[in-house]
């Protein structure tokens, strides 16, 4: 087995369910009647052909070969302003996008999204039109995925063929069984943090002020995190840039975020406490653990999609638990090293 294989069996075994369960594909969404015409049909041919029929998806003529092969398509719009002796080859446009009715329903709303298509055609392994998703269907998987993504982020839907959209609406039991299991891990993996702060118990005790800031440091990693998690399994699935300079941007961003955020705080703490020394090593402690969470936040979904598995599906419980560990670490690290 490969390195990527090997991890994936791993996480299997750690949390069932994990993996991304079968989601409704384009033919759950494809409606068949649509107006269709042939490249050298004239667009008065069309309108005459498409006069007192009914469609389930008249947004664009679908243009085809004499075999009924995807050429292009023809909005209504530009159909109606042609003039009546231009033929479909003339006014179609050839630059289309075409899926397959096994594609994943997701698929089909961003290539929507991203080509600003109203309809999406659907055609068989030789291209043959089959028929078109409407643009009423695209909405409704875009607030179905949606719906999902945000609760799987939550840690909400443990199971991956679940409807998420049924959390709220689920028994006592069933509610309990989706969302309890990724708390009960963030219990147990929160002893790694109070582990952390136990070994810098000479640094609390040198200064009790490093204590009162654990709370809004914990807070602003998980806050950046979670902010990057949410970009990112939403953006995953539509990037066009390779990984390492999606990384790259997210640590520019997570830097100038927690750079801020630092900056803010320095004049405060040194008014407040009186110690310039505890002011810079909250900012800097701010700045390295936005940096930090916001490169995980990103990370972490990402390296769930390379294994296989729903990016969303526990990306927030896990991303908490690293988030929390790294932040307190650095903040220890840094006013140990600065008070000490």
């Amino acid at each position: 087995m490969s390195d990527v294989s090997d991890a994936r069996a791993a996480l299997e075994a750690l949390w069932p369910g994990l993996s991304a369960g079968p989601h409704e594909t384009a033919r759950a969404h494809m409606v068949s009647r649509v107006p269709h015409a042939e490249a050298g049909d004239s667009a008065a041919v069309v309108l005459d052909d498409l006069r007192g029929r009914h469609f389930d998806c008249a947004e664009a003529v679908f243009v085809t070969d004499r075999d009924g092969r995807l050429q292009g398509l023809v909005h209504i719009n530009d159909l109606l302003s042609a003039t009546p002796d231009q033929a479909m080859a003339e006014i179609m446009e050839p630059e289309h996008v075409a899926v397959h009715p096994d594609e994943d329903q997701e698929a089909v709303a961003l290539a929507a999204l991203r080509l600003g298509l109203v309809a999406v055609p659907v055609v068989d392994a030789s291209g043959t039109l089959m028929g078109a998703v409407p643009p009423q269907a695209l909405a409704r998987i875009l607030r179905r995925e949606h719906d999902e993504d945000l609760q799987r982020i939550a840690g909400i839907a443990r199971d991956g063929d679940t409807m998420a959209r049924g959390a709220l609406e689920a028994p006592l039991g069933d509610r309990l069984r989706r969302r309890l299991p990724w708390l009960v891990i963030g219990l147990l993996a929160s002893s790694f943090a109070t582990l952390t702060v136990a070994q810098f118990e000479e640094t609390l005790g040198a200064n009790v002020a490093v204590a009162f800031f654990v709370p809004a440091l914990v807070y602003i990693a998980g806050a950046i995190g979670t902010q990057a998690v949410s970009v990112a399994v939403r953006g995953l699935g539509a990037r066009r840039m390779p990984i390492g300079a999606l990384l790259w941007r997210e640590l520019a961003t997570g830097g100038l975020i927690g750079l801020a955020l630092g900056l803010i705080s320095v004049l405060p703490i040194w008014w407040i406490f009186g110690d310039a020394l505890l002011a810079l090593a909250v900012a800097l402690a701010v700045l390295g653990a936005g940096t930090v969470s916001a490169v995980i936040g990103l990370a972490l979904p990402w390296a769930f999609q390379k294994l296989g598995f729903d990016p969303a599906l526990g990306s927030g419980p896990i991303c908490t638990i690293l988030q929390d560990v790294l932040s307190l670490l650095i903040y220890f690290l840094v006013v140990s090293a600065l008070l000490l």
